[in-house]
């Protein structure tokens, strides 16, 4: 689904289709400020009452080449199943209380990659997780490591994205990451928008979208 958008610098209504086409073209020649403006776009996205327009600007993205280090995360909404319900709350609440969550992902090129949360989680985390070892890398807390590649999404529009796998035994992921698919698809370059897939007995569902950009602070 499309709606109108306005930009900021002319107030005329266009479609997130146009918009996002927009952004590309200006990367072109100012390539800053059509990755700040995609930002700009994912915070607006965040809000309860624009979640709805995701879908739609997710369709428009293209399977990205692999990012090369530390990419920072904005967290948009996690539903449909309990445990990222609860995730999702935490999240923001932490982020409200001090920058506890949360901070994004990061990617080598040769496949692998890990989740970063920020050093004030780590209470939280023991409690939730507690048989579970998460790394220290600069402050940071790392972990749930995945695999990532480009194929096709299973689930609609299935559009070739870069899929990250957390099911390998020897990553020993918890709670329901197992069952769970990441995918990225490239809104402008080093910008991305991400969702979040889970299986269950019927096969994949929809759970929540998120937003990177490459390097941290854009």
């Amino acid at each position: 689904m499309s709606v109108a958008v306005t930009t900021r610098a002319s107030k005329v209504p266009i479609s997130d289709q146009a918009y996002v086409d927009s952004l590309r073209k200006m990367h072109v020649t100012q390539p800053s400020k059509a990755k700040a403006l995609a930002w700009e776009l994912f915070q607006e996205l965040q809000k309860p009452a624009q979640q709805y327009r995701l879908a739609g600007v997710f369709a428009e993205g293209s399977a990205p080449e692999s990012p090369d280090g530390d990419c920072e995360g904005i967290n948009m909404n996690l539903y449909g199943n309990p445990v990222l319900r609860g995730l999702d709350y935490l999240i923001r609440l932490g982020r409200m209380l001090g920058g506890m969550g949360w901070a994004g992902k990061t990617f080598n090129t040769d496949g692998t990659g890990y989740n970063r949360l920020t050093g004030s989680t780590k209470i939280a985390a023991m409690a939730v997780m507690p048989h579970y070892k998460l790394r220290k890398i600069n402050g940071e807390l790392i972990g749930f490591d995945f695999y990532h590649c480009i194929d096709n999404s299973p689930v609609a529009p299935n559009i070739p994205v870069r899929s990250l796998n957390y099911a390998s035994p020897e990553h020993n992921n918890p709670l329901i990451l197992p069952k769970t698919r990441d995918e990225i698809v490239e809104i402008v370059p080093d910008v991305f928008l991400g969702r979040v897939l889970i299986r269950d007995d019927f096969g994949w569902n929809l759970s929540g979208y998120f937003g990177l950009r490459y390097p941290v602070g854009g």
